[in-house]
């Protein structure tokens, strides 16, 4: 859904807004809780499927827009258009998932062993790794297909947007691991 997704921008509230973020948003807090509940094992199985899936789903993407249509199927040649159109973030958005769950998973690990101010420092470095991933994929991606400066412009939106969300779940998933069974 995510990468399905990160081919629309939204105009909210003066704000031009990717839809992938918040889904991709999502993705980072499944390895968070992965990480926390079940250890690096499974975290990394998580990781591979994460990529191997968006990667299948490009691909079918790109085949599906191979396919020639019929003479009045307009839709096949506005999705044709759509995936065509927008190979930079066909291209750009399975990198930078796969730079950004790596350097989670090594951030994720490292502050299992922080006991103080461990709240701050998660929050400091979801702000970094949030910045890595808006300006790898939002701002390459828009570069290549409008002008540098309008993506930048869309890249910083989306990063404040993204650094809100991101904080957000981080305290829905502690609150969640917080929680203890009861028997």
């Amino acid at each position: 859904i995510s990468f399905v997704t990160s081919f629309k921008i939204v105009h909210l509230l003066g704000i031009d807004v990717n839809l992938g973020i918040i889904f991709s948003s999502s993705l980072i807090m499944i390895l968070y809780y992965f990480i926390h509940r079940y250890g690096n094992d499974d975290a990394k199985k998580v990781i591979v499927v994460m990529i191997v899936s968006t990667l299948i789903c490009a691909c079918l993407l790109m085949i599906s827009a191979f396919m020639i249509p019929s003479l009045y199927d307009k839709m096949s040649a506005m999705y044709q258009g759509l995936i065509l159109d927008n190979l930079a973030i066909v291209i750009m958005y399975p990198i930078s998932l796969t730079i950004t769950l790596f350097l989670c998973n090594y951030a994720f690990n490292e502050l299992l062993q922080v006991k103080e101010k461990r709240a701050l420092r998660m929050i400091l470095v979801l702000v970094g790794i949030t910045f890595i991933d808006v300006f790898i994929f939002i701002y390459f991606s828009y570069a290549f297909l409008i002008r540098f400066d309008k993506a930048i412009i869309i890249a910083i939106e989306n990063y404040f947007i993204k650094s809100i969300i991101m904080i957000i779940y981080v305290f829905i998933i502690n609150k969640i691991l917080s929680v203890k069974k009861v028997k």
